[in-house]
């Protein structure tokens, strides 16, 4: 199978993440092994690998010389992390998507997922993601489990969400400034953790990689 090159792969990154820069340093023009990292800490000294992707490549500096670097900040946090995740909602077989929008722009998305106890919401979650940071129920803890994964979390956005029917809120980072509101709101929540939610996208990236280039072999690394 023909491997592809850093263009074929800056391409691709380019069209389904939206990152409008994601060839960060020139390389082997053919990359047959692609090493994944969200940042350089998580890497070896030195890797068997033609190209490297980073979610935070602002200090590779002149790490991993000969190899090229790819990257995707932003458009890896909309897409595979929290917040409008698309991807992790269908590997998770939510439905009845919408988008979450506040001031202008999307923020996360509302689901119902297939389980109907929180406590079996909570099992495939862990299965999907590895665990969780914390978590508590909604109250009453029976009815619907319509749930929302959002990029952030806030007292106007748990109101937000609240007012649109969501009785569980997913996210990456409990914030305490929140905690107050989603309680009186009787609201569930689950801090998936954000590196976490971060690996997760990581290891879907690599998949669909392999996916879209068969000639393509990649090792995610920090997980």
């Amino acid at each position: 199978m023909t491997p592809p090159t850093l263009t074929d792969l800056a391409r691709w990154l380019r069209a389904e993440l939206g990152e409008p820069q994601p060839l960060r340093r020139d390389g082997p023009a053919e990359v047959r092994r692609l090493a994944l990292a969200l940042e350089p800490g998580d890497l070896p000294p030195t890797l068997g690998a033609d190209a490297l992707f980073l979610h935070r490549s602002r200090r590779v500096g002149d790490g991993w010389p000969g190899l090229g670097v790819l990257a995707a900040h932003d458009g890896f946090d909309t897409h595979l992390t929290t917040g409008p995740n698309v991807r992790l909602a269908r590997a998770l077989g939510w439905t009845d998507l919408e988008e979450v929008v506040w001031e202008g722009r999307a923020v996360g998305i509302r689901a119902t997922p297939p389980q109907r106890t929180w406590e079996d919401l909570r099992a495939a979650l862990h299965a999907e993601l590895g665990g969780e940071d914390t978590a508590w129920s909604p109250e009453p803890p029976a009815g619907s489990l319509r749930l929302a994964l959002m990029n952030a979390m806030n007292p106007a956005l748990v109101g937000h969400v609240a007012g649109l029917g969501v009785r569980v809120y997913l996210t990456g980072q409990l914030r305490p400034s929140a905690v107050g509101a989603a309680q009186e709101q009787g609201l569930g929540v689950v801090a998936l953790g954000h590196r976490r939610s971060e690996l997760w996208g990581l290891r879907q990236l690599a998949r669909e990689l392999e996916g879209a280039f068969p000639g393509l072999e990649t090792r995610v690394y920090g997980g």
